[in-house]
């Protein structure tokens, strides 16, 4: 599998973090290599190993979120697959909001970047927010230690609106039920039943070099967090989407969610 300049000093600089965070993001990048070597000769075990390197690339962010003392972080299970299997719809949601800013007219920000840094004696990656009519640029630092608040109410934003959209789209009326059905289809890919057994034909390249963009975005928000901060659970951004998750996933409840003193 091919990996861009970008990717490669991403994979690089997960060598600089530590235990689970580490050996979870290079075990993810790990099946990514084995899914594509096999993606001819067992197509069953190439989606596997695609499916578990999304999960292993979670695993690692939420190993992250964990070591730093975020609130509520002990929360996330790492066992259960809807947890790692619905961080990318939720993260792709988000995402989906941020393109919306990014595109409204009062936006001073032409585009928003990212580049891979020395901190703290570490490979890190840094958010650039760019602002060319003034010819300046903003790096948050921590990069995720800001904070989206709803205008009307000053109350920090759970990008409910957006994760629910997709939902719809897809024809769920629960974000839950959505979350629970993405995890249970890693077991129609293995399991027999009464309809009789599992088969897979085609090319499975597409969808292989998906997951590669599923583990790359993971592990770029681990090197996001990780080098920059101490272990108190500094980022705002990142609190507010981790509590965002969990209200989806009924975890949390709205009183449970954070609210910074700002």
């Amino acid at each position: 599998m091919d990996f861009s300049t970008f990717e490669v000093k991403t994979i690089e600089a997960i060598d600089d973090c530590r235990g689970a965070v580490r050996n979870c993001g290079k075990n993810a990048v790990h099946h990514l290599e084995k899914a594509w070597a096999i993606r001819d000769l067992d197509l069953e075990m190439a989606i596997f190993r695609g499916i578990t390197a999304e999960e292993e690339a979670a695993t690692s962010l939420f190993y992250c979120l964990k070591n730093h003392n975020y609130l509520n972080s002990r929360k996330i299970s790492f066992k259960e697959h809807k947890y790692k299997l619905g961080l990318y719809p939720f993260l792709h949601s988000i995402g989906k909001f941020l393109g919306r800013f990014h595109l409204q007219a009062s936006s001073p920000f032409d585009k928003f970047s990212v580049r891979h840094v020395e901190k703290n004696v570490r490979k890190a990656i840094e958010l650039v927010l760019n602002m060319p009519a003034q010819r300046l640029s903003a790096r948050p630092t921590p990069p995720l230690n800001f904070t989206i608040k709803d205008s009307g109410t000053d109350k920090v934003y759970t990008f409910r609106d957006e994760f629910n959209d997709l939902v719809n789209g897809h024809g769920y009326d629960k974000a839950l039920k959505y979350l629970k059905d993405i995890a249970n289809t890693r077991n129609e890919i293995l399991y027999a039943n009464c309809s009789g057994r599992p088969q897979v034909s085609g090319d499975i390249g597409g969808y292989l070099i998906e997951q590669k963009k599923k583990v790359m975005l993971a592990l770029a928000i681990v090197l996001m967090i990780d080098p920059w901060e101490k272990k108190d659970g500094g980022s705002l951004f990142v609190q507010q989407a981790l509590d965002s998750f969990l209200l989806l996933l009924d975890k949390i409840s709205p009183e449970d969610f954070y609210q910074p003193n700002q």
